[in-house]
């Protein structure tokens, strides 16, 4: 409940606390459809509850800022080591208060970002102590760059990272961390491929990108997939899948191609109808901006002004998002009118 408004997800979790009959809740929910004018909008997110959430987001990171200049400032010595778990410390109450009490998100990403990276820098700075060369340790850039140019270190830097998440989420169930456990996983099994092929796997990372973002748009498509009318926690964490595995999939098939039209137009129709039947609009903005991009080359190649292919391209871009955004329902409906009796209907969003 915010601001007094209940969610179908709060009066869901009245039936589980006995409050509410199953019974009644589906007559609620049915009545509640009936009188929408349209479908519902179902995929929302709260990524802030209003200006407050902001303003404390931007407090945490301006305090961030100020504490990687300080912890820069530090050279090797008692300070550089006390410090960091003392930061952590204040940051883990922070998340306590603000993501555990306040369930604000916004802020809780920021918390979540700098809590993880010091965790890792810091752990980069132990493992340097222990087995780097002797008398290297100097300051934090030092730290930094020895992980940037160690294997060894890249693998222990994803498993802790990815450990990171996964207890951040445990503790904190924030959707954002949901998605960042899925992507640590695949990075663990990429520092390890990197660490034992080196220089030979390089040629092979377009498709690993490539693999990871099916893999995390597969894995957001399961889940939606359990939970249709998206009334649960697991239906923002399944956004946040889609934020994230569209663009790998989408931006990796562009590298490899080189954004050949030959091979970007068929992605592109292809994450254009995959949007609709999924009602999840990342797909089809990661493949707005290689529309965008083909419409460029284009027009340069028809020998157009470059002050005119700027606006042709903004002005054809921003329609078609117009036209989306106004007609995204109807468009929908029509697509799925068809297989409105199938089987596999059943597991997408309303039209």
């Amino acid at each position: 409940m915010k601001n007094n408004q209940f969610t179908l997800a709060d009066i869901r979790n009245a039936v589980s606390a006995g409050v509410l009959s199953e019974e009644a809740f589906a007559r609620l929910e049915g009545y509640l459809s009936e009188q929408a004018q349209e479908s519902p909008e179902t995929e929302k997110f709260t990524l802030f509850r209003g200006m407050n959430d902001i303003f404390i987001a931007l407090g945490i990171c301006a305090l961030t800022i100020g504490w990687f200049v300080l912890w820069g400032l530090l050279a090797n010595g008692p300070a550089f080591w006390i410090a960091p778990p003392l930061a952590m410390i204040a940051y883990v109450a922070l998340a306590e208060y603000i993501a555990g009490k306040l369930k604000a998100s916004l802020p809780s990403i920021a918390i979540m970002a700098a809590l993880g990276a010091t965790l890792m820098i810091y752990a980069v700075a132990i493992y340097m102590s222990l087995a780097g060369p002797a008398g290297q340790l100097s300051d934090l850039d030092t730290v930094i760059d020895f992980g940037q140019r160690s294997m060894n270190v890249l693998v222990f830097v994803a498993i802790i990272g990815f450990a990171f998440q996964l207890g951040f989420f445990l503790r904190y169930r924030l959707p954002v961390s949901f998605a960042l456990i899925a992507a640590g996983l695949v990075g663990v099994f990429w520092s390890a491929l990197m660490a034992t092929f080196g220089p030979a796997a390089e040629p092979y990372i377009p498709y690993l990108i490539t693999a990871t973002g099916i893999l995390l748009l597969a894995l957001a498509i399961f889940i939606d997939s359990r939970d249709p009318k998206r009334i649960n926690g697991w239906a923002e964490c399944a956004f946040w899948l889609y934020v994230f595995g569209a663009p790998l999939t989408i931006h990796s098939i562009a590298a490899t191609f080189e954004a050949a039209a030959l091979a970007m137009i068929p992605v592109i129709i292809i994450a254009m109808v995959l949007s609709l039947i999924l009602d999840r609009r990342s797909p089809i903005i990661s493949g707005l901006i290689y529309v965008g991009y083909l419409l460029q080359s284009g027009f340069e190649g028809a020998a157009i002004d470059p002050s005119m292919t700027i606006v042709l391209v903004c002005f054809i871009v921003g329609g078609l998002v117009m036209a989306f955004g106004v007609g995204w329902q109807r468009a929908r409906h029509v697509l799925l009118a068809p297989f409105e009796d199938h089987p596999l209907r059943r597991y997408l969003p309303p039209s």
